[in-house]
């Protein structure tokens, strides 16, 4: 099976886009047979499956800030109990033009299972949104989606960053960014391979594999909020990473992986992804491509 894992990261997509086009290209592959995304990554997987290749370069080198988000008044919002800081009217304009009815058609009929992390904020459980249903498992929730609206819903779940971003309810529930709980959505993968069979696996991460140190002293409130959130992520990461390292080993047939990520954060700025520059976006998508390249020609067999 080939399996397409895509990270979180806002913005960092713009790497996940430049790689996963010198995948395709260097691999020939033009169809996964799983495909599992959180956050920037689910809006990715989602593109991926209905086929719209040249759409998700276009809206990554396209899009401002403006064209995601709509800035708040803080002030005004905790007064009137809002719990957001900024309004994604914007973003969820653009899932509705790319998720249409012919969109989730074309991921129904598709052969591949597509998976889209979010996270319940009453449950605290991670949540994946499916289009067909998944194993059981004790470490998450299954919804498998069943209509075009629910798709627009479960894509805004997986990408609407806490706090930064309003929950979005669906029977009664709300739900946030799948990055709380997975980063790197690898659960529903290791627990939906079917055995007895090889596996290849492509991880698109949008953070480098290794913590970057941090410099001078955060005095800041954002600072030390951006720096907290930069440890956070990692963490995360890591014990995603876990999750895929314990069941390669268990495996009783080949597990190829292909780990591409970037060789030092993109954005230190900005670790929560939320800056959509359109001239650091297109040096995100180079980057992801040349470092594609490069893993890919030098590890034929898998690089992790």
């Amino acid at each position: 099976m080939n399996v397409l894992i895509t990270s979180g990261g806002g913005a960092k997509g713009a790497f996940s886009v430049g790689a996963l086009r010198q995948l395709m290209t260097t691999t020939g592959i033009r169809n996964f047979d799983l495909i599992s995304g959180t956050s920037t990554g689910a809006l990715i997987a989602a593109m991926v499956a209905a086929g719209k290749i040249p759409e998700v370069t276009d809206i990554y080198l396209s899009n401002s800030n403006a064209d995601i988000l709509n800035k708040q008044n803080a002030i005004d919002n905790i007064i009137n109990n809002k719990p957001y800081l900024y309004d994604t009217t914007p973003l969820e304009n653009q899932i509705r033009q790319q998720m249409t009815d012919a969109a989730w058609h074309t991921i129904q009929q598709s052969p591949a299972l597509l998976c889209l992390n979010a996270v319940c904020l009453q449950t605290g459980r991670l949540t994946v949104f499916s289009s067909r249903p998944l194993a059981a498992n004790p470490h998450y929730d299954n919804l498998v989606i069943s209509t075009t609206e629910m798709l627009v819903k479960a894509l805004q779940s997986s990408s609407n960053q806490a706090v930064f971003m309003p929950p979005v309810t669906i029977n009664g529930l709300q739900y946030v960014d799948g990055g709380n709980r997975e980063v790197i959505p690898t659960r529903a993968v290791v627990s939906n391979l079917p055995p007895q069979q090889e596996h290849r696996i492509y991880i698109l991460s949008n953070n480098p594999d290794a913590q970057q140190p941090g410099t001078g002293n955060y005095t800041a409130l954002l600072d030390v909020l951006m720096r907290a959130v930069t440890i956070f992520i990692q963490e995360v990461r890591e014990n995603d990473l876990e999750v895929l390292s314990a069941y390669k080993q268990s495996a009783s047939t080949p597990v190829k992986v292909y780990y591409i990520s970037p060789e030092a954060e993109l954005d230190p700025d900005f670790p929560t992804g939320l800056r959509f520059d359109r001239l650091l976006m297109q040096s995100w998508m180079k980057q992801g491509q040349l470092r594609a390249k490069t893993i890919l020609q030098q590890s034929p067999n898998g690089n992790w």
